[in-house]
This record gives C-alpha cells, structure tokens and sequence, in this order.
C-alpha cells in the first residue's frame, strides 16, 4: 500500500509541473485589413476599389481588444493607389511629344484635421503622335486614347504606448481615420492640343497589434489542490486498512 501511495504521488507531482511549464505566456500579434468603399448613393460599387476624384470620406479599422492583453506597440501600412484614362488629340500642324503624368495625393487624419500619413504617387507616361490628321476622334496618327495608367505608393509607421496617437486604437468600436485623395494629374502637348484625363483612387489600410497575452490562471493550483485532497483520501484509506489488519 505504501508502494502505491508514493507512486501515486510521483505521477500527480509531474503532471503538476508538465501544466506548469505550459502555461507561460508569449508575446502575440493581431492584423486587420480594411479597403476604402465608397458608397454612393445609387448603390453602384466599383469591383477594384477605385473611385473618381476628388474623395473626402472615412476609412475605419478595428480597435485592440484589452480583453485580449497588454497592447505594446501599433504599426499601420497605408497603401494608396491611383488609376486614370486619358485622350488628347495634337491640332498642330506639325508632331509633337506628349506627357500624361498621373499624380495624386492621399492622406490619413486622426482625429480629423490632424495628419498622419500623406503619400503622393505618381507615373509618367511619354507618346509621339504626328501632325493633325484633320479629325478631333483622339485616335488616329494625331490622337491618341489611353487606359491602364497607374501609381502606387506605400507608407509604413509603428506607434508606440508612449505616443499620443496610440490611444486611438485602445477601446471599443473602430478608429476612425479621414481619408482624402486629390488628383494632381495633367497631358501636356503642343500649343494646339485638345486633351482629357480622369483620375481614380484607392486606399488599403493594415493595422498589426503587438501586445502580451493576458497569463492563463495555471492549472497547477487546482491540481494541488487535488493532490493534497488524494493524499488525505489515502491517508485515511490507510489508517482504515491498518485498524482493519490489527
């Protein structure tokens, strides 16, 4: 019985500590992704995430749940992009080279008025076309008409608890960001030049949160509490079996 009673306990004392070992916490990371939508009001959505020019509206992430542990530090990757078309049509009687440079600029505020992130993306793009071929159709050897322009541009910051803007991601809800995107885009010809450009926009937000666990109560105590439970079970086991012996 004696033999038992130890082997008993050996086993109980290393399971204690096996659960012991595993319950030490690590440090963690939580991303979330939001893409800028427009919604306009007759219910048309553009499939890309595009959207024309001038724009002034919000772009919302999810805030940190405490619940989760201690927030250390918040890095946000805003990636802004701009798309555009455009036509032009060389009136002169002579050729020319013509530059279409898409540009823009996209920024983020939190709280409104107050800047975070502003990123200008911007592509060129050069073309030849010959002298008026006598049509105004932007096409032709005098005209041309031009889809597929593009610039993206990324911009990557990591805001720690010591920082103002930190607090904006602790609570319930979602941040709030301002998001603005203005077109800065132009076609440059000769000086008799018909010529038309549109500018889109579009905005991808990440928010990665590092922070510690909150610690996992250890189920070691309840297993000493169990263990000191069997040992006074047996004890009594054992006092029975010797009273019954003698």
């Amino acid at each position: 019985m004696t033999t038992k009673l130890f082997q008993t306990l050996a086993a109980a004392t290393t399971l204690a500590g096996i659960v012991t070992t595993a319950g030490a916490a690590n440090a963690a990371s939580l991303s979330y992704t939001t893409q800028y939508q427009y919604k306009p009001t007759n219910g048309t959505v553009s499939p890309d995430g595009f959207y024309k020019t001038d724009i002034e509206d919000i772009i919302s992430v999810q805030k940190f749940n405490s619940k989760l542990g201690t927030l250390k530090s918040v890095t946000i990757d805003f990636v802004g992009g701009l798309k555009g078309d455009a036509r032009f049509e060389n009136r002169s009687s002579r050729s020319t080279n013509v530059l279409v440079d898409l540009a823009g600029e996209l920024k983020l505020e939190l709280p409104e008025g107050v800047e975070r992130f502003n990123i200008t993306p911007t592509q060129s793009y050069n073309y030849r076309v010959a002298a008026f071929d006598g049509i105004t159709d932007f096409g032709g050897a005098s005209g041309r008409t031009v889809d597929g322009l593009s610039a993206t541009l990324a911009q990557t910051k990591t805001v720690t608890s010591s920082e103002e803007f930190f607090q904006y991601f602790l609570g319930k809800g979602t941040a709030d960001f301002t998001f603005k995107a203005f077109a800065d885009s132009r076609v440059v010809g000769s000086g008799n030049f018909d010529s038309q450009i549109n500018t889109y926009a579009a905005a991808n937000l990440t928010v990665t949160y590092e922070y510690d666990p909150k610690a996992v109560p250890e189920p070691s105590a309840a297993i000493g509490i169990g263990l000191f439970a069997g040992i006074g079970l047996l004890s009594q086991r054992k006092k029975s079996w010797l009273k019954a012996s003698n």
